[in-house]
């Protein structure tokens, strides 16, 4: 019983499907089919679609971008701790900053003995905006 119910509503999809597909191809009278016109009008109809959907974004494509954002800000931060890889610098090269930048931490034994790795990542965790932060070749990033 339980695979007739599915079965009989795959059935339906499938008819329902095909019959909305059916109504966008097929000619406005039965009896006069000009394949070239046709042709024509639906082309342009996918073109003047696919612009419609190049200006709006879909919610889907906008909301994995967000997350991509988010996801960055994040491996950007837990780089940023103190101990092992602030103290290199590892979350500078991340963001894309000189290359002097990881020298200095390191030169500076850990960038003041893990202070500006700390506080990297403190300005890191609170700011929601990541993008000032990203190819910034100062040393002090969060000093404007």
């Amino acid at each position: 019983m339980y695979l007739k119910k599915h079965l009989i509503i795959g059935f339906l999809l499938i008819v329902c499907t095909v019959s909305s597909a059916e109504s966008l191809f097929v000619p406005n009278s039965p009896t006069s089919f000009n394949f070239s016109k046709d042709f024509k009008q639906t082309t342009t109809n996918l073109v003047q679609l696919h612009k419609f959907l190049k200006q709006r974004p879909s919610p889907i494509l906008q909301l994995f971008r967000a997350k991509q954002k988010e996801n960055k800000k994040i491996i950007a931060a837990s780089l940023a701790f103190p101990l092992p890889f602030g103290i290199v610098g590892l979350h500078r090269i991340y963001l894309g900053s000189a290359p002097y930048v990881p020298v200095a931490y390191i030169a500076s034994l850990g960038g003041m003995f893990g202070v500006l790795p700390f506080i990297d990542f403190c300005v890191l965790l609170s700011n929601k905006d990541t993008n000032k932060y990203t190819n910034n070749q100062r040393i002090f990033m969060w000093v404007n």
